[in-house]
C-alpha cells in the first residue's frame, strides 16, 4: 500500500510518496506534516524507495543532466529529478542517506527557484530574531546549539533561509542531527551570522562582507548541475551579505557567548 504525506519544509509543500513503512515514519516524525483537508496542489512530489546502493563511503556527490532529468548520485542514494524540478524520485540505502538525499534535494529546490539557500549550521531564536552559526567540522555547530537551550532551536545541522534582496527570513529544519525542537511559529528575521571560533576568550569581531563571502562558500549544501544554476546561488549569496552582518564568534563550551550578541 503506497503512503501520501503531505508536508510543509519552508513555504513549500512537498508530497511523499512511498511503500517502505520505515521511510513513513520517518517523514511523520521529522516533518511538519499536513491536515489531509489542506488542499492545494504540492510544489514537489517525491516518491520514495529503499534497497538502493551500499552503506555510506564519503560526502562526494556525482551530478549530472541526463535526457533532461537530473541526477545525482552517492554511494548510498541517488536523486532523480525532473528538468521542471516538480517530481523526483529518491532511492536510498538507510535512515543517514535518507536524510542527506532529502538535503540535496531541497537544496536543490531552493536554489533553482531563487528562493534561498540551506546553510550547514545551526540557528537559535531571541526575543523573536534569529542568530546563525556556522563554521568547519567540529567547530561547535550542534554544541552551540545544546548551550543555547531553553531557546528555541531553529537548527542544528543545516538552516533553511529564504533570501529576498531586502531580508533573510529563518524557518524551522526537519534536517537535524539530533536536537528535536520543532517550530510552527513561520519564519523568523536573520538578525546576525556569526562563525565559531573555539578560544579560551569570548568575544565577537565583525567580518568584513567580501571575508564572510568566502567563510559561507563551504558551508552551503549544494551540488551544481549546470552553469546557470551556479549564477543564481552567487545571486542569493550576494542578497545575504548586503543584508546580514557577520561576525567571528569567539566562544567557550558554555552559553556566557550570547552576552557578546544580544
Amino acid at each position: 500500500m503506497i503512503s501520501i504525506i503531505d508536508t510543509k519544509v519552508g513555504e513549500h509543500h512537498i508530497r511523499f510518496f512511498t511503500q517502505a513503512k520505515w521511510m513513513d515514519a520517518y517523514i511523520r516524525a521529522k516533518f511538519r506534516v499536513l491536515e489531509a483537508s489542506s488542499g492545494g496542489e504540492p510544489d514537489l512530489e517525491v516518491e520514495l524507495t529503499g534497497d538502493y546502493g551500499g552503506p555510506f563511503v564519503s560526502f562526494d556527490v556525482a551530478a549530472s543532466v541526463e535526457a533532461e532529468e537530473i541526477f545525482f548520485r552517492r554511494t548510498d542514494y541517488r536523486i532523480r529529478l525532473s528538468g521542471d524540478f516538480r517530481q523526483a524520485q529518491v532511492s536510498v540505502y538507510d535512515d543517514f542517506a535518507l536524510k542527506h538525499a532529502l538535503m540535496n534535494l531541497y537544496s536543490s529546490y531552493i536554489v533553482h527557484k531563487g528562493w534561498g539557500l540551506l546553510v550547514h549550521s545551526s540557528c537559535v531564536l531571541e526575543a523573536g530574531k534569529a542568530y546563525l552559526f556556522a563554521g568547519h567540522s567540529g567547530a561547535g555547530k550542534s554544541t552551540v546549539a545544546w548551550l543555547s537551550l531553553p531557546r528555541q532551536v531553529l537548527s542544528d545541522e543545516a538552516t533553511i533561509l529564504k533570501v529576498e534582496p531586502d531580508r533573510v527570513t529563518v524557518f524551522d529544519s526537519p534536517f537535524r542531527s539530533g536536537l528535536e525542537m520543532p517550530y510552527h511559529g513561520g519564519g523568523c528575521e536573520l538578525a546576525a551570522i556569526q562563525f565559531l571560533r573555539q578560544s579560551s576568550e569570548i568575544k565577537r569581531v565583525t567580518l568584513g562582507k567580501s571575508d564572510a563571502l568566502m567563510e559561507l562558500f563551504g558551508k552551503i549544501f549544494y551540488w551544481p548541475h549546470m552553469p546557470g544554476e551556479t549564477l543564481k546561488i552567487m545571486k542569493l549569496f550576494q542578497h545575504l551579505i548586503a543584508n546580514i552582518p557577520a561576525y567571528e564568534l569567539y566562544f567557550q563550551k558554555n552559553d556566557a557567548f550570547w552576552k557578546e550578541i544580544c
